[in-house]
This record gives structure tokens, C-alpha cells and sequence, in this order.
């Protein structure tokens, strides 16, 4: 059985562990690196644990997701959603859309929340179905914004008013 529940920053070990995978297996998925991230202190990856919300099979992490509000006087209305992963043994069973639904629930008690964002890769065809299903459309499409190797990945942004 899948449960849908925030982590302590005690086992941000155990976030680092699925982030870091999650870069390694899906990299046109993501705007980060597993060069970039695996680096990162102690402190770093308790400081981000925070504003994720993991799928947990027998207590252990299987998919996360993270959300974040606008910091900004003008931004304070629009959250933020990235970091969306799920095992590739845990695919194409809802735990994508247990851990989006879980952290919209989150982000709507926050009542100056009006839009929620998130970018995805185009080429990510069941995340972008995924999104669509939950009410997100596309607002637009930023070209060649990842680059890997030498390929350059187009990124969807896709918005949810409130």
C-alpha cells in the first residue's frame, strides 16, 4: 500500500537517495543535474525536504514531489510544482497523481494561492497527461530551455487557476 506523507528532515538521507536516482534515470525530465545536486551538504538537503511530499511503500520512499510559494511581494499568489518522480516499479499505478492531488490539497490551504506552475518536458507524455487530467493547461512552450550533451529539450509550462 502506497502512503502520501511529508518526511522529517531526519531522513533527508532517504530524500537525497530518490532525488539523486531520480536525476540519474530521468534526466531530460529535470532542470538539475546529479552533477550538481549529489555534492550538496547535510544542511542543503534538509533545508529542501521541507516543501516535499513522498509516496512511501513499506515505509520507504517510491515517488516525491515538490512544492513551493512565492517568496516575492508580487509572486506571493503563485506556487510552484517540480521535482515530480515516481520509481520506475511504481509507474502506471497513480502514485503520480496521489502525490499531485496530495500536494494541491497542501498548496490550497494557503488561501493567497490563485495560479499553481509547473514546467515539464513534452517528451514526458504521461506526466503531461497526468497534469492535464488534474486541471493544468499549457500557457507555453519555452524552446531548447534544457541541454544535455549536446541535445536541447523543449519545456512545457503549464498553469492551474484556482
Amino acid at each position: 500500500m502506497i502512503e502520501i506523507r511529508k518526511l522529517p528532515a531526519s531522513r533527508w538521507k532517504d530524500y537525497r537517495e530518490l532525488r539523486l536516482e531520480a536525476l540519474r534515470s530521468d534526466p531530460p525530465a529535470f532542470g538539475s543535474s546529479y552533477e550538481e545536486e549529489e555534492p550538496f551538504a547535510e544542511d542543503e538537503w534538509k533545508r529542501r525536504i521541507k516543501n516535499v511530499l513522498f509516496a512511501l511503500s513499506e515505509g520507504k520512499p517510491v515517488g516525491m514531489i515538490v512544492y513551493v510559494f512565492g517568496e516575492r511581494l508580487r509572486t506571493r499568489h503563485v506556487a510552484n510544482i517540480y521535482g515530480v518522480y515516481v520509481t520506475t516499479v511504481h509507474r502506471g499505478k497513480g502514485v503520480g497523481t496521489r502525490l499531485l492531488e496530495g500536494a494541491l490539497l497542501l498548496i490550497r490551504k494557503n488561501r493567497e494561492i490563485v495560479k499553481v506552475k509547473l514546467s515539464v518536458n513534452p517528451e514526458q507524455l504521461a506526466a503531461v497527461k497526468m497534469y492535464g487530467r488534474a486541471g493544468f493547461e499549457v500557457a507555453g512552450r519555452m524552446r531548447k530551455e534544457v541541454k544535455i550533451g549536446r541535445r536541447y529539450y523543449d519545456m512545457l509550462v503549464m498553469e492551474k487557476l484556482s
